[in-house]
Parts: C-alpha cells; structure tokens; sequence
C-alpha cells in the first residue's frame, strides 16, 4: 500500500515458484519463523506484512522477496534479478529554481539534546550518618526504537533537593522519512538474519531519570515522554536539529567533549 506498493501482477511468491520451475530447482519450501528454502539453500525474512490501515497479518510474501534479492546465490539457476524498473522524473519548485525536489526519499538528520538540569525529583536513599534524603541521579535518553543506543548523563551525587546538574550532549543521529512523517530504522530481525530489515516508526525522544545504586541496580524515577505518566521531577533540556549536512558543517561532540566543549557544571 502506499507510494510504494506492489505493482508486479505476480507476487513475490508467485514469481519464486515460476523462477524455481523453470530453473528445474527445488523449492520453494517455506517453514515457520520467514524461513524459506530454494535448493540447498535457506533465506530469511520478515513474517507478517501491514495493511493501510496498520493491521498486520502473516504473510510468505517478505521472505519470497528476500529470496528473490538473492536469487544469485541458488546453485546452477541463480542470476541477479533486475528490480521492477520505475519511471521517475525531475519535480521542480518555482520558488527554488533550478533544485531538484525529492519525494518519498530518507532525509539525513541529526538530533542534539542538551540536559542543563533536573530538579524536584524524588530523593530515594537514607543518608547513613545524618539521615537525611538523598538521590545520586542521572538521566538517560534515547530516539524510539534506538533503545540499544541510549545515552547516559554522569551522575550528579548526593543531591538533597531533588535538583541535579549535568550540562552533559546526547547525538542522535536517524534518517527521516518526510513523506510518511516516520524515523527509518535498518536493523537484522536476529543474529542469524542475513537481510536487513527497515521499520518506520514514530519520533519520539524518551527522557528517563535514574538514581545510581552503587551496591544494587539503579532505581528508576521518572520519566518524560509523549504520553508518559510516570512522572517524577522536572529536565531541563535543550533540543537542536540538525540535517546531516549541516550537522557536518558544525560538529559537536558528546558529553563535554570537542568539538563545541560544554562547561562542566
């Protein structure tokens, strides 16, 4: 569905048998888990396929095509396909003369969070000697989806207002998809995956503060989010977005460190 649906009146399956037919080739044999075998050889993919309206479903088409992606690989009968060849023309803008406009294309883009401070967050330990309350907090971060690229601040210690400073940069690097308004991530499904799988996912920035455990794991205490009610406190942050080229052009560095040091608080 979309600017970029299926055109071909065979489906990927459909032209895998006929390959696999013609080539005198065993297959296609498909198994659970987007495993599909063609000859002595096994391809993997995706299992399920999402509708236009963001229902999905089960499909062998995804694996069908991975196959067919790599069709050089089957023994004796594999060549490199051609992809569906699609017509495509120059759109120009009267207002910028001369430039070419690009539609349903991935736009570079580079997200820099500055976490100044945070304050009125909730103080978990006991002070052993005086008896007061206290957090050592940290605050962490992460692009949707980019969970295993979240990013930590140092740890403000001994905090007995609730109030932390950092003065610490995340860099989020992603590609947008202006067209669908949606972050595209590239990812293998597993360590067994051969392809690459790509989501288009929502952007949305999650700002979670922790309170560091020295002897025990950290203690979660709040969090800022689109739609989160786990609140605890307040994070001063500073949000700047860049394009990849303009992000080349002024780099920054994590941290506090070069390029564009921050002071340390």
């Amino acid at each position: 569905h979309g600017y970029n649906a299926w055109r071909d009146p065979m489906k990927p399956s459909q032209i895998l048998a006929k390959l696999c037919k013609e080539g005198k080739v065993d297959g296609p044999h498909f198994g659970p888990g987007g495993r599909v075998k063609v000859a002595n050889r096994v391809f993997t993919g995706p299992t399920e396929i999402e509708d236009e309206n963001g229902q999905k479903k089960a499909s062998d088409e995804p694996v069908a095509l991975a196959a067919l992606r790599h069709w050089e690989d089957v023994p004796r009968a594999g060549c490199r396909l051609v992809p569906e060849h699609v017509e495509t023309r120059p759109l120009l803008n009267p207002d910028k003369p001369g430039i070419e406009q690009v539609l349903g294309a991935n736009q570079g883009y580079e997200l820099r969070v500055i976490v100044w401070n945070t304050d009125e967050v909730i103080l978990e330990d006991d002070d052993y000697f005086t008896g007061e309350k206290s957090s050592d907090i940290f605050v962490r971060g992460w692009l949707k989806g980019q969970q295993e690229d979240k990013q930590d601040t140092d740890v403000h210690y001994h905090s007995l207002t609730g109030e932390g400073n950092f003065n610490w940069r995340y860099i989020f690097p992603f590609d947008y998809l202006m067209a669908e308004e949606k972050i595209v991530i590239s990812k293998k499904e597993s360590m067994f995956s051969w392809d690459e799988t790509e989501y288009k996912i929502p952007a949305r920035l999650t700002l979670q503060v922790w309170d560091a455990d020295h002897f025990s794991a950290d203690d979660f205490l709040g969090e800022r989010s689109p739609r989160s009610t786990r609140e605890a406190g307040k994070v001063e942050a500073e949000l700047h977005l860049l394009t990849a080229e303009e992000a080349e052009k002024s780099p920054a560095g994590l941290a506090r460190n070069e390029p564009d040091p921050l002071e340390k608080p």
